[in-house]
């Protein structure tokens, strides 16, 4: 079971893995748009009130893109018989815990709570913590805690596909993996922010 939830590109063949990759980015960007969030960066998600259905679609082709060059230029330097699917697989298995965040915001609870808050925090001069609701404040926290968790678990499914594509070794392969995944979030909040659509 740890394979399967943390390393499934140890157990699966590449067919599968691409097969379930493509249909879970078909149905996270449904879910998205559904419950209202965008995912406006390689590691970001973000919840709008106003939505278009192309728009989870169009923002997890550009992530996925994004991720897909980085990495295949970062695993090619360390290994050029690196497969370009194998890096694609890392990619698309690796989101399939955060197109779980959205369902998170069922009838749109954690926008609710996210602008509650923001109406008394956003007063800087007047904050009154007392009058903050008990339960949007638990509400958020709950939602910030099992992003994190599907944050990481992206994280470490990534790691692990990448290194079993690029059979990178040694201590400067986290790094430079860290380094990578910054730069992917980089380029693709330029690309989501500047492309209008």
């Amino acid at each position: 079971m740890k394979t399967i939830l943390f390393n499934p590109f140890k157990k699966y063949q590449e067919n599968t893995l691409l097969v379930i990759g493509i249909i879970a980015t078909l149905l996270g960007s449904l879910v998205a748009y559904i419950f209202f969030a965008r995912f406006d960066g390689a590691i970001d998600l973000h919840f709008t009130p106003d939505i278009n259905l192309w728009q989870p679609f169009i923002d997890n082709s550009i992530n996925i893109a994004t991720l897909f060059v980085v990495l295949f230029v970062l695993a090619k330097y360390h290994n050029k018989k690196t497969r370009a699917v194998d890096i694609l697989n890392a990619v698309l298995i690796a989101r399939i815990p955060y197109y779980l965040v959205p369902l998170l915001n069922i009838n749109n609870t954690i926008s609710k709570a996210t602008d509650q808050m923001m109406a008394i925090v956003g007063d800087t001069i007047n904050i009154n913590m007392a009058v903050i609701p008990v339960s949007s404040l638990i509400i958020i926290s709950v939602f910030a805690l099992i992003s994190l968790v599907a944050l990481v678990w992206y994280i470490i499914l990534l790691f692990n596909g990448y290194k079993i594509a690029s059979n990178a070794k040694g201590g400067l392969t986290i790094l430079f993996f860290c380094l990578a995944l910054i730069l992917a979030e980089i380029m693709t909040k330029v690309i989501i922010v500047n492309f209008p659509y």
